[in-house]
């Protein structure tokens, strides 16, 4: 199906990222799913849960601060053939993630009524924002040690095991959504904040399974072995992950902060650009999921000391991730509405939706790109030069549509094109950045 030579390198990316993009499509379908159930209680509840995963994005990205050192670490460790620095990197990072999580859950419950009122939304979409956010916040800390779980998983290869774990846990999530949203079986109707609750039921079976999984396959310590404190590797953790989840914060909160422009505009713009936020993610997730095999194999090779196969991975894999995104952007550019009007009956909402994938899809190649040398900086453990790129892009996005609509008086269309266009830049830039990174190993 590509049309590029697959050498050893191009077939070990795809070895890792097939797999993990399977995953993230099923995670895709999930969220599919709740969309089409959440939907159905109006388009004011959907705007209102659409605020608050903007707002559940921007807690994923600060976690990201110990999930990525993590990974990074312990992917070294695997090509250093050191298995007890891994087990030592992945104790250390659960005890940083559960300080951290268990931080934010606290500070998210508090202000949630204040910055869901501050973005605009109508009583009815703020109520509904509320409910869902603040249920996910009380189990936060479950949601930190998944991600961290995946990310040791990632840094193995073994991407098909997380596959497994999390269609186990997303289909639990899917069955309860309709029962706990509408009460169907005498249940009471719980309205957004029955999806919140799937998915918190969701979060702690895939939780569970993840720990039985990392033990069977020697990838951690025994479960005692984490009651032991140890302070090794906090700053090589944070190193790593903290300019990525610099990088990532600013990205999710330029969306609330665009969220007030879009609103001047009404709720339908607003639950266009989710739907089609949600589409785009087939995408998105396949730029991730060529992201993690990037980050794992240079990571890995990193560890062997071969700092020249590790450089040529990445652009191997840009190469690849071009190729894949190509016919992604065509439908998105060519035919949005029938894919949207499988989420929402209503035009106005298809009609936002339909332009702003429009415009995303006509750049959507330098997402590749731009996730691609994500994972290749977070690989060699230097992740700086990424931060120093994404966050000034991925930042102007905000005062660059503020200027488009509030300044020069364009249309809401202006605003999809700021972030398209930064997204060109972002990978452009990127690729440019990491021809001339060093990269030293960790571990």
């Amino acid at each position: 199906m590509l049309s590029v030579p697959l050498s050893e390198t191009k077939r070990a990316l795809l070895r890792i990222a097939l797999p993990a993009v399977a995953g993230f499509l099923g995670l895709i379908a999930y969220e599919l799913v709740n969309i089409f159930w959440i939907a159905r209680l109006g388009t004011d509840s959907l705007a209102g849960v659409a605020a608050a995963c903007h707002w559940l994005w921007m807690l994923e990205s600060i976690m990201m601060a110990t999930t990525v050192g993590c990974s990074t670490l312990v992917a070294q460790s695997v090509g250093a053939g050191d298995a007890a620095s891994g087990h030592d990197a992945v104790r250390e990072s659960a005890h940083l993630s559960l300080a951290v999580s268990a931080a934010l859950a606290v500070a998210g419950w508090l202000a949630a009524p204040g910055i869901l009122g501050w973005m605009g939304l109508s009583p009815t979409a703020h109520d509904a924002g509320v409910s869902y956010l603040r249920i996910l916040l009380v189990l936060l800390p479950v949601l930190h040690l998944i991600l961290l779980s995946d990310g040791v998983f990632n840094a193995h290869g073994d991407t098909r095991t997380v596959v497994l774990l999390m269609t186990a846990a997303l289909l639990v999530n899917a069955v309860l959504d309709p029962i706990l949203i509408f009460g169907w079986f005498g249940l009471p109707a719980f309205g957004p904040a029955g999806a919140a609750l799937a998915t918190a039921c969701g979060w702690l079976v895939g939780l569970s399974l993840r720990a039985a999984f990392l033990r069977r396959r020697g990838y951690i310590p025994p479960l005692a072995a984490f009651l032991t404190p140890g302070a090794k590797f906090f700053s090589r953790i944070f190193q790593i992950g903290a300019p990525t989840a610099a990088s990532r914060i600013i990205w999710s909160s330029v969306y609330p902060l665009l969220t007030t422009l879009i609103t001047r505009f009404g709720m339908s713009p607003l639950a266009g650009m989710t739907i089609g936020h949600r589409l785009e993610s087939f995408a998105y997730f396949t730029c991730s999921g060529f992201s993690i095999a990037t980050a794992a194999i240079i990571g890995q090779r990193m560890g062997r000391r071969d700092f020249a196969g590790a450089k040529d991975a990445a652009f191997e894999a840009r190469t690849l991730i071009s190729w894949i995104l190509i016919p992604m952007s065509l439908v998105f550019i060519l035919a949005p509405e029938p894919l949207l009007s499988l989420l929402s009956k209503d035009p106005e909402t298809v009609a936002h939706g339909a332009a702003y994938l429009r415009r995303i899809g006509l750049l959507e190649t330098f997402l590749g790109w731009e996730l691609v040398f994500e994972g290749a900086f977070s690989g060699v453990g230097n992740t700086r030069p990424y931060m120093w790129i994404s966050v000034p892009l991925t930042l102007g996005r905000y005062p660059a549509a503020y200027l488009c609509v509030a300044v020069l008086g364009f249309g809401i269309n202006s605003i999809w094109w700021c972030v398209a266009v930064s997204t060109l830049l972002k990978g452009v830039l990127m690729s440019w950045a990491f021809r001339r990174t060093q990269g030293r190993a960790l571990v």
